[in-house]
């Protein structure tokens, strides 16, 4: 599938977050004055070098596995995907739903004022941590919605949910929330690129440009506080600062190199299981989140401040090097296996629901992986099922003479 593959869709959206930065700073194609104020920071010192060269393992292990297990995907046939009311009921089903959580999103932003900017945003998700975790459910509940119309998708469905989600991604872009409305777009695109290539090759090399031009602007935008000002359309500025996710990567090595902070062996991976368990299991201790230190969200918050995470800092405060080099080949051989499997409406779903928490975990923490997993797949399975319940109640009637 090319460019339009789950393993290259992937393997692009970290580099952009973790290369973007050095890319951009290697030709001086950097002229945004804050971006230039805040990586030199951090930014020239030895511990970058190193972090460059980590980011540089976790890539070719992931590159070499998704070339050795990637192979033609199976041709069954799906009766599902053939039969359009079905698909049209699960198209609206998730429309549907697509709509309510939009719904509650403008609701919620509008009566808090969240909607004026990505400060208010910021101080309202500041002032009270209910709303914090509200706002990431919803954005992952729209990511399930959308997977839903994009795999539902048939010639003739119309377009009325795609355009829904794009109202949705103007104004929460235009707040300053680009990572929520990126990772589920590239889930969409890896989901619409199991059908074929949706957008000829000089259409996306546009359209990537435009984004990044408006991600510049909006980016300025938060900063300032308006739009009225210079806010410039270099499209590199756009691309130096989300490769800024490179940072976090840089503070895991410090954090070993300064403080002696131990290997964490799989801890943060198994934080999220064990105090899942421990709700309902006496015998195991539940930490307070402040004191556990394999809650790296919590850990780079006190250490470095609000700078996100990255997958590849998490391997790395894991198991080090060589353990960055084992973990994204074994990501790659997932994304291989994913790109591999047989497209059905129900591989495909089941697939694009299970992407979102992996996606977003490319610049944070994986503390919210196993939860939303089993929810986002639990949920995605039931939706399915009532679908094809519906249409089994359906039983044309004989008629008499």
């Amino acid at each position: 599938k090319g460019m339009w593959s789950i393993c290259f869709i992937f393997l692009a959206v970290v580099g952009v977050f973790h290369i973007g930065l050095v890319l951009a700073n290697s030709v001086n194609g950097i002229t945004d004055d804050d971006i230039l104020y805040q990586i030199s920071r951090w930014f020239y010192n030895v511990e970058t070098d190193n972090a460059i060269h980590v980011v540089n393992l976790a890539m070719i292990g992931f590159s070499l596995s998704a070339i050795l297990f990637s192979s033609t995907a199976a041709q069954i046939n799906d009766q599902h995907s053939s039969n359009l009311a079905y698909r049209k009921r699960l198209f609206n089903l998730g429309g549907v739903l697509l709509g309510f959580f939009v719904v509650i999103f403008f609701t919620i932003t509008v009566i808090t004022g969240a909607i004026r900017s990505y400060g208010a945003y910021l101080e309202v998700m500041s002032t009270n941590p209910l709303y914090s975790l509200i706002f990431s459910y919803l954005y992952f509940f729209i990511g399930i919605a959308f997977v839903f119309v994009c795999v539902s998708y048939a010639p003739g469905f119309g377009y009325l949910y795609f355009a829904l989600f794009a109202i949705w991604a103007l104004f929460a872009f235009k707040i300053g929330l680009r990572g929520e409305v990126m990772f589920p777009s590239a889930v969409a695109a890896c989901m619409l690129g199991r059908k074929g290539a949706p957008i000829r090759g000089w259409l996306l090399a546009v359209l990537v440009i435009l984004f990044l031009i408006v991600t510049g602007i909006v980016k300025n935008a938060r900063v300032s506080g308006d739009y009225s000002g210079d806010l410039g359309v270099n499209p590199l500025n756009a691309v130096a600062e989300m490769g800024s996710s490179l940072r976090a990567v840089q503070e895991t090595i410090k954090w070993r190199k300064n403080d002696n902070f131990q290997l964490l062996a799989g801890g943060s991976y198994w934080a999220p299981v064990e105090r899942q368990l421990a709700l309902f299991i006496p015998q195991l201790e539940r930490i307070d989140v402040e004191q556990d230190g394999r809650l790296l969200n919590i850990v780079v918050q006190k250490r470095a401040g609000p700078i996100g995470f990255s997958a590849i800092a998490e391997a790395y405060i894991n198991f080090g090097e060589k353990g960055v080099i084992v973990v994204f080949f074994m990501i790659g051989w997932l994304m291989a296996r994913l790109d591999s499997s047989a497209t059905t409406i129900r591989n495909d779903i089941l697939i694009g629901v299970a992407l979102l928490p992996i996606f977003v975990t490319i610049r944070n923490s994986f503390i919210h992986v196993p939860v939303q997993l089993i929810l986002g797949l639990s949920l995605a399975t039931l939706l399915m099922y009532l679908a094809y319940k519906k249409s089994d109640n359906f039983i044309p009637t004989k008629q008499t003479g």
